[in-house]
């Protein structure tokens, strides 16, 4: 099994999920730096290129990643279960859209988007899977709402980035610029049909506090309960709406000819950005703590 240190050294440079997470990062301060490399992660950390040094926290960060009872793993298996759940559902609908020889970018734009409650669903257990995440990191309770909440307003860097790309992408571009104000009604029609939808449920069940799907769904809601005072505050403060984060996206991704709705699916069939930017999060927490231990 891959180390976390090297998923992050197998990140891509350049592709259509760094072009998109550069687009939307330009709505946030402070931006995003696309750090592929190990070493370069661990030298930023430090503040320090000595190899010796950037050797040994190499050597105690695998040591962390791989010992059984830390969470770094399971972190990443979160991110991952996410990110197959959303190019599943999103490349089935553009299959579902194609016809004869349409260029991509008119195939996408006229694609039927999912259903509003589902796409809520989806937000709902994205949010769970930052949550866990964040719970595997630091060691906590997988239902430590509070300590997430509180998390939320450090957030800096990738993770920053993350929870911008986050609202647009799976927020305001799908559901519209009043998405937060929808999410607890559409979330209150969801079903266990709804839930079993979606590939990333099957891979976050065993992960995700309570027994059967009632269970988990009043999980969800909890969740994205406590992370929309946040979400809020942070859309309020750097202005986003749909519009503004189809035009960041237009910056790096050249001009878009569908709508709001069709740009999420494009994004969800084509692009990585959940796990991409997990990953580079996960490894900054792991590489911080590598530090301070040696």
């Amino acid at each position: 099994m891959s180390t976390v240190l090297e998923r992050l050294d197998r990140l891509p440079r350049r592709n259509l999920t760094v072009l998109a997470i550069k687009g939307i990062s330009t709505l946030v301060p402070g931006g995003w730096h696309n750090i592929t490399s190990a070493d370069e992660l661990i030298a930023d950390v430090m503040g320090s290129n000595d190899p010796e040094l950037i050797r040994q926290v190499r050597a105690r960060a695998d040591e962390l990643s791989q010992a059984r009872h830390e969470g770094y793993g399971r972190a990443l298996s979160l991110y991952d279960a996410v990110n197959r759940s959303q190019k599943a559902a999103g490349g089935l609908r553009v299959l579902a859209s194609i016809g004869g020889a349409l260029p991509l970018v008119k195939r996408v734009a006229n694609l039927t988007p999912t259903s509003d409650t589902l796409q809520a669903v989806d937000l709902s257990l994205k949010v769970a899977a930052e949550m866990l995440a964040f719970t595997q990191v630091n060691g906590l309770p997988g239902d430590s709402f509070g300590d997430f909440a509180a998390a939320l307003n450090e957030y800096a860097g990738e993770a920053r980035v993350r929870m911008a790309a986050l609202i647009c992408f799976d927020a305001l571009l799908p559901l519209g610029d009043q998405a937060l104000e929808r999410l607890d009604t559409l979330l209150g029609k969801a079903g266990k049909g709804d839930l079993r939808q979606l590939p990333a449920y099957a891979g976050m069940a065993s992960m995700l506090p309570g027994r059967g799907d009632d269970a988990h769904l009043g999980f969800l809601r909890q969740g994205v309960d406590q992370w929309l005072g946040w979400a809020g505050g942070f859309v309020g403060q750097l202005g986003l709406t749909g519009q503004k984060a189809v035009r960041a996206l237009e910056t790096t991704l050249g001009p878009w000819q569908g709508g709001f709705e069709q740009m999420a699916t494009f994004l969800d069939a084509f692009t990585d950005t959940y796990q991409h930017t997990g990953v580079q999060a996960v490894a900054r927490r792991l590489v911080e703590r590598a530090a301070a231990e040696i």
